[in-house]
């Protein structure tokens, strides 16, 4: 989504920190004619969030310059990103490097028009827990970006480019973590669930984009209650990545529930194994990590599942 900008003076470097605002921002834009004029800033999606809730942060980029800018965040859409969460005595709690998708995988691109905003929403415990006390914290989002204006065209080749230089900047967000209350995870889970549906007069370009936020904001919360919406996302999504991000999360979970449903993943598709050929060394890995929980329940359910299966990664 791209919002007006509205007329701007000067075109000098500033860096606002605003601690007395939730919203802390850094904002950045280059000057001079011909060059990139962008202002970053970053804005959780709400005010408080319980521990473990999935943190939801939108990357605002503000284009001030005369031309449209095209912006990589590489693979994924995530590879431009490392984050920190820091408390109230700004000592580190988390830190999250940057994540690096190998195999086929798509570039992750946002354009910004010219006296426009767009943004870039990520759910920061891809990166980083949120399992933390309650209390007053601050997101530090380190960004490496590349600039598709920036790109020269290789000479010789009709269609080959060679990446422009690498940009960087560094944005925060003060956040707020308040008591657990398990009573409202369901409602908040349910909440995220619906928008799996697509809404009567609703464009499919919005639903999808709107689809996937969710189920991205469904794999990396790191409650129990969300587990079964985990083990039901695993079914269906349909690219490799995202399905191992759920495996992930589900190990992550150490449920009994987890372990079951991750083993029944694995009975059901015995005569179809190419259905979960690529994710099947995750699920058996996930289960060993799962039991590696201690748990006497889980053992005893995965015992039968560790002797057909042995660890390969």
């Amino acid at each position: 989504m791209a919002v007006n900008l509205g007329r701007r003076g000067s075109l000098l470097a500033v860096t606002i920190l605003v601690w007395a605002n939730p919203i802390c921002v850094i904002a950045h834009t280059g000057g001079g004619q011909g060059k990139p004029s962008l202002d970053w800033s970053i804005k959780p999606s709400k005010d408080t969030y319980y521990p473990g809730e999935p943190l939801l942060l939108r990357v605002m980029i503000g284009n001030i310059g005369g031309h449209k800018e095209k912006i990589d965040f590489g693979a994924d859409g995530i590879e431009a990103f490392s984050i920190e969460i820091r408390d109230h005595l700004n000592k580190v709690m988390c830190v999250g490097n940057r994540i690096q998708r190998a195999g086929l995988t798509r570039r992750g691109f946002v354009e910004v028009p010219a006296g426009k905003v767009s943004q870039k929403p990520i759910v920061v415990n891809r990166w980083c827990s949120t399992l933390l006390p309650p209390g007053q914290y601050h997101v530090v989002c380190h960004v490496e970006y590349r600039l598709r204006s920036e790109a020269t065209r290789i000479p010789g080749t009709e269609k080959g480019f060679k990446a422009g230089p690498l940009h960087t900047t560094q944005l925060q967000s003060g956040i707020e973590l308040i008591k657990p209350d398990p009573s409202k995870y369901n409602k908040i889970l349910h909440n995220v669930a619906r928008y799996e549906l697509k809404r009567e007069g609703q464009s499919f370009t919005d639903w999808k984009e709107k689809r996937d936020l969710a189920r991205k904001m469904i794999a990396f919360t790191e409650w129990e209650s969300a587990v079964p919406y985990q083990l039901d996302l695993l079914k269906v999504v349909i690219y490799t990545w995202p399905k191992k991000d759920l495996i992930n999360s589900l190990a992550r979970s150490g449920t009994l529930e987890a372990a079951t449903g991750l083993i029944q993943i694995v009975s059901e598709n015995e005569d179809r194994p190419e259905r979960i050929e690529d994710i099947k060394r995750e699920i058996i890995d996930a289960v060993y990590r799962l039991r590696e929980t201690g748990k006497s329940d889980i053992i005893k359910a995965t015992d039968e599942f560790v002797l057909r299966y042995r660890r390969l990664l």
